[in-house]
């Protein structure tokens, strides 16, 4: 788990990737040093994409990313476990978002 996720950190534009559950909080992490994963900040999305499917006809909310002074990425893995990955302003997205689909499988085998 550790090796894909300093793989993802690798990205360009990418400072951290880590794994968040809801029982378990953080999982794994890889990132710079001295740099805590935003922990809080991603359960707030999960529990704010939940809300959005319960209160609206929306659906389920798969992915969440976005692009400001900073880019982020948050992708459900499972119904427990979210990836995260955070960078600098002009990361690549598009590019996060194919690694992450390359690795889910192999995520997903390591979760269990």
């Amino acid at each position: 788990m550790q090796r894909i996720l300093a793989g993802l950190s690798a990205l360009p534009g990418a400072d951290q990737a880590y794994i968040i559950s809801r029982r378990d909080g953080l999982v794994a992490a890889v990132g710079k040093r001295g740099r805590a994963p935003m922990v809080d900040h991603a359960t707030q999305i999960v529990q704010a994409m939940d809300k959005l499917e319960k209160v609206s006809s929306v659906g389920r909310g798969l992915e969440f990313w976005s692009e400001g002074n900073g880019m982020y990425l948050l992708t459900r893995l499972s119904e427990d476990a979210s990836l995260v990955i955070s960078g600098k302003k002009g990361g690549r997205i598009a590019r996060w978002r194919h690694a992450v689909e390359c690795d889910v499988d192999l995520l997903n085998s390591v979760m269990r």
